[in-house]
Order: C-alpha cells, then structure tokens, then sequence
C-alpha cells in the first residue's frame, strides 16, 4: 500500500488546498523519485516529475500506474501545467495564485484601514482643488466658521440698511428779505445800505434774500449738511431767451436734521441781483418790475443747490437739487430798506412807464 493515498477524504493534518487536491491521484512510493518526501504538505507543493511516456500526447495528465477509483481527472495544460510537470505542481501554482491575490487585497484592505486611521490623509482628502491649496475646513471648524459668518454678514446688512444714506426731500416754503446781522456781504462793496442792501461800483443794487426750505430728514441717524451752493435764474416773460441768473447763495452754518425727521426749516441765503453788463439784462428787469408793482405777477424763481455732506462727500457724491418756484416779489420789505423797485431795476422813469 502507499505511504499516502488519496481518497478524497479531509485528513485532519490537512490544508484547504491539501483537501481540495485530495482526490486528484494515488501513488505509491516507487513511483516517487529518489529522496522525495512523503509529507503531504510537501507532496503537494513540490514539484513531481514523471518519467518519459507517463502521460499521453493530448495534454491530459494520467498516470499509468493509476487505477479504480484513484484514476487520475483530466487537467487541461492551458491552466498553467507544463507536460512533464505532476498535476499537483500545478495546484501549487494555483495555491500560490490565489495566496496572492489574497495577500494583495488583505493590502488593499490594510491600507484603507490606515488611510482612514491616519489624520494627515483625512485632512489630504478635505482639501480642495490639487491638494496644494487647502480651503476647506474639517466638519467641526465648518460648524463653527459658517455661523460666524452668517451673524457677520447679517450685522453688517442690518448696519447698512440704517446707515445707507437716503437724499432728503426739499420743498419750498417762502421767501424773506434778510436782516442787516443776517445779510451776506460778498464781492466788492462800495455802499451799505439799511438792512444789508449794497450797491457796487457799477450801480447794481444786491437785495439779500432768504429762501427757507422745508426738509424731511428719511434717515435712522442724525444728518448735518455743511453746505449747499446755489445758484439762482429768473425765467424770462418777456422773450424767449434763457433764464438769466440773478445772483447766488448758500448756507451762513452747518445744518442740522434730526433722524427720521419731518418739516425742517433750512434757510438758504441769496444775494438777489440784477446785472446790467448782461445781454439779457433789459428783459429780465423788465420782468421785476412787472412783478414788483402793484397787482403784477408772481415772479418765476428756478434755483440750482449742490448739497455737501461730509458722510458722502470724500466718496465724490454731492447731491444736486434744482427746482423752479413762484413767489410774489417782496415790495414793501424792499422799500423797508429804503430802496425802491427802480433803485433794483437801474430803469428810468421813462423805461418804467413804457412797462406799465
């Protein structure tokens, strides 16, 4: 009987693969070469070779000593068998086969477990881009910045919405004649009159006005405007040219409205007068002194201001306001100056009556 046999049946000394293998041939100790090992482990991992004519032609490995129950399956050559090797050789190369291909994925498995284990890789996987710059966060840091952020930009859209300035309204309300302490004294002057009045080398004759503005503050915060230049035109009535300027203005003081505030008095000072080197002089003084005798017409008043606010004025923003208003001419606070409507006009009698 042989040294080992086998039957197809587990022997408890041996391997998966030793089992697996187990019925594929029998053979006795003769037909072992010399100092073979009998070992069943070393039996089926060390190659066997056979002598010359002990397997056929068609590729397939029969033992001619095998027979009954122990002869030999058929196992093709394109599995990796060569001719003269013993089956069993080739069952170690597919025992080797598939021992490495399970060490190979025991290394894919390994080595997703320390990927996953190691922090530098975690954080190599949360960065973003080519992994050269990272400007993600990890899931805690994110927890924390983005409220943050969100609390940030909400203060900073509550800050604006109640510090973005809004342009106030501006509405006429009337016209007065200035004090002689309130009066502005501009330019070259060669006589003052009572109440502020002059009258400079050329004999123009400066009336100083106050045009008081009605303001509505729409701001949540305080508002001082620092100044506002005007420039005043009188429209003309008598011919088509264009308005011709009367004089210019601004504020004597900064202004002050209070937040959210409503029918604010803001006085604009001008120094109303006629200039006889115009070429448009004679209608516009024609036009005064329709409006400033007994029952004439309202006159038509178009002003043009440039508001100043330092809160926006470095940002290069001025606010322009231009508006065209009627008013009835002040007569009797002229001649409470001591000066009469001709004395403003510089017409002669004679001109006057051809007016009227």
């Amino acid at each position: 009987m042989s040294a080992y046999q086998h039957g197809g049946a587990y022997q408890p000394h041996q391997t998966p693969e030793e089992a697996a293998y187990a019925g594929y041939s029998s053979y006795n100790d003769a037909s072992h070469p010399p100092g073979h090992s009998t070992s069943p482990r070393e039996y089926l991992h060390t190659p066997v070779y056979s002598p010359p004519g002990a397997y056929n032609h068609q590729g397939f490995s029969t033992p001619q000593t095998a027979v009954g129950p122990y002869e030999q399956s058929v196992a093709p050559s394109h599995q990796g068998f060569y001719a003269n090797q013993h089956p069993e050789s080739g069952a170690t190369m597919l025992g080797a086969r598939n021992s490495m291909e399970s060490q190979g994925k025991g290394s894919l498995l390994a080595g997703d477990a320390a990927d996953k284990a190691s922090p530098a890789k975690r954080r190599k996987r949360r960065c973003c881009g080519n992994g050269r710059y990272c400007w993600c966060f990890s899931k805690k840091c994110c927890c924390i910045f983005i409220p943050i952020l969100i609390l940030i930009l909400a203060g900073l859209g509550v800050t604006l919405y109640y510090v973005w300035p809004r342009i106030p309204e501006v509405e006429f309300d009337r016209v007065s004649v200035a004090s002689k302490e309130n009066s502005s004294r501009e330019g070259t002057v060669d006589q003052l009159l009572n109440g502020g009045v002059t009258i400079n080398r050329d004999g123009v004759v400066t009336v100083p006005l106050v045009i008081h503005l009605n303001v509505t503050n729409p701001n949540f915060i305080p508002w001082t405007i620092h100044n506002v230049t005007v420039e005043g035109f009188l429209a003309n009535s008598t011919s088509s040219d264009s308005d011709f300027p009367v004089g210019e203005g601004g504020l004597l003081e900064p202004f002050k409205m209070p937040k959210k505030s409503e029918g604010n008095d803001m006085p604009m000072h001008f120094n109303f007068h006629l200039d006889t080197n115009n070429t448009s002089y004679l209608p516009a003084a024609e036009t005064v002194q329709k409006s400033c005798s007994p029952g004439g017409p309202d006159l038509r008043f178009r002003y043009k201001a440039k508001v100043i606010l330092r809160a926006i004025s470095w940002l290069g923003i001025k606010p322009t306001i231009s508006d065209t208003i009627s008013f009835a001419c002040p007569i009797s606070d002229i001649e409470n100056l001591g000066i009469t409507i001709s004395d403003l006009t510089g017409l002669s009698q004679q001109e006057i009556d051809s007016i009227l």
